[in-house]
């Protein structure tokens, strides 16, 4: 072979290595591995490579790695009558992203997915600064959902004003919004008292997001509220309403047990780098107890997740970082890896992760397969019961988020 496509051959393998470690899986993409780790000299192996990214059973395969953007700002009211709003966006956090990370978009017939940032905010907290509004941003938009689980855990209520229309305001002008007219960009907020309170009247909260092309999604905890439908008209939405002490009803599945176990094995496959790294690794055992004790619910949804695109932690495992950059470890600085790989070999580092991206990956395409076959156990059980879920924050969310993502050319 010519010493120019030997070169750039082996430059597309080095960009494509861990999808090609998915694809073979298990033991087969460890010695995938190891063979193309060999001599420099030995030519590299001959492989079928597959056309498009992988996808779990009933997830649409992308054409492309080319994401497309959706940003979410979160205001929840943490005045004293509220705690169940609270615990609802902690128990629904997993089941909502993982079902906005099934959105796609087609562009020039190929079929883009969607990374997620999530902002958090609480408002009507009377031990917020009355200077602020009684309004603070918890989070700004990240992609690190166990952030956004662990400061949802650290959320509080204690009686105050709520200013809704200057929350709205302070979302829209202080968050890092996403200039690509295809992005979606939304604001829910929820809360039970009324609208119009505060500086900021809910007309000039709707047109400053509206000038950011930002939806703005109320849901009002509580009956019908006419300052929060005439804000609704206002944000050209549709006023959702919830019980915020409704607790969402769990059906037991037979898949249930094996998949708790196999998220919490998902935990083994992740390598921790840099200095913040063993604090994120913990911040992620962490998610998952806070989850258990929520509910079985939660912790099945979160393992779920977990197994999805949209779980993604490139700031701090390694595994992920080098799926999205191949280059990745011959940039790392060898103190900043773990110390199992510190000092060893570029081709013993990228050995070490693809086997541990291999072992994810099958973990994943289990936990897939699983979850399919709840499913349907839960729709058949569902249908013999006659039941279906009452309305919740989560479910609320969608319903806007489902009709913005539409009117964009995104489905789901």
């Amino acid at each position: 072979m010519p010493d120019n496509v030997r070169s750039n051959l082996g430059r597309w393998l080095r960009r494509h290595s861990l999808t090609l470690v998915a694809t073979l899986g298990g033991a087969a993409g460890v010695a995938y591995a190891a063979a193309r780790l060999g001599p420099a000299s030995s030519p590299p192996p001959v492989v079928a490579i597959a056309s498009t990214e992988l996808a779990a059973p009933g997830e649409q395969p992308r054409d492309t790695v080319v994401t497309d953007t959706v940003q979410i700002a979160l205001i929840l009211d943490t005045s004293s009558s509220m705690n169940g709003l609270i615990n609802q966006a902690r128990s629904h956090l997993w089941k909502m992203v993982d079902d906005i990370g099934k959105m796609t978009r087609t562009v020039d017939g190929k079929t883009r997915g969607v990374k997620i940032e999530l902002a958090l905010f609480e408002y009507g907290n009377d031990t917020l600064s009355a200077d602020s509004g009684h309004i603070r941003q918890v989070l700004p938009l990240t992609t690190d959902l166990d952030k956004v689980s662990e400061q949802l855990d650290a959320l509080f209520t204690n009686g105050g004003s709520e200013y809704a229309g200057q929350a709205i305001q302070t979302a829209v002008t202080s968050l890092a919004w996403s200039n690509d007219p295809d992005a979606l960009r939304f604001v829910f907020i929820a809360g039970n008292e009324s609208f119009d309170q505060g500086p900021v009247p809910a007309a000039a909260a709707m047109q400053l997001a509206a000038g950011k092309d930002i939806t703005v999604q109320l849901i009002h905890c509580g009956g019908d509220e006419p300052t929060w439908s005439a804000a609704a008209l206002l944000a050209r939405s549709d006023l959702m309403k919830i019980d915020q002490n409704q607790v969402a009803a769990h059906i037991p599945a037979p898949q249930d047990a094996d998949i708790l176990r196999l998220g919490r094995d998902l935990n083994s496959t992740y390598v921790a780098y840099g200095a913040q790294g063993q604090a994120s690794f913990a911040r992620q055992m962490k998610a998952d107890e806070s989850s258990a004790k929520l509910s079985a619910k939660s912790a099945l949804e979160r393992s779920q997740l977990k197994a999805k695109k949209a779980y993604k932690n490139e700031s701090w495992d390694l595994v992920d970082a080098v799926e999205k950059d191949a280059a990745f470890l011959d940039k790392a600085k060898d103190a900043d890896l773990p110390s199992e790989l510190q000092g060893k070999s570029a081709a013993e580092k990228q050995a070490y992760v693809q086997a541990k991206a291999a072992e994810r990956a099958a973990l994943k395409k289990r936990i897939a397969e699983l979850e399919a076959e709840r499913k349907a156990f839960l729709e058949a059980e569902r249908a013999r019961r006659n039941t279906t879920d009452a309305p919740s924050l989560e479910s609320e969310m969608m319903k806007g988020t489902k009709k913005a993502a539409a009117k964009k050319g995104y489905k789901l």
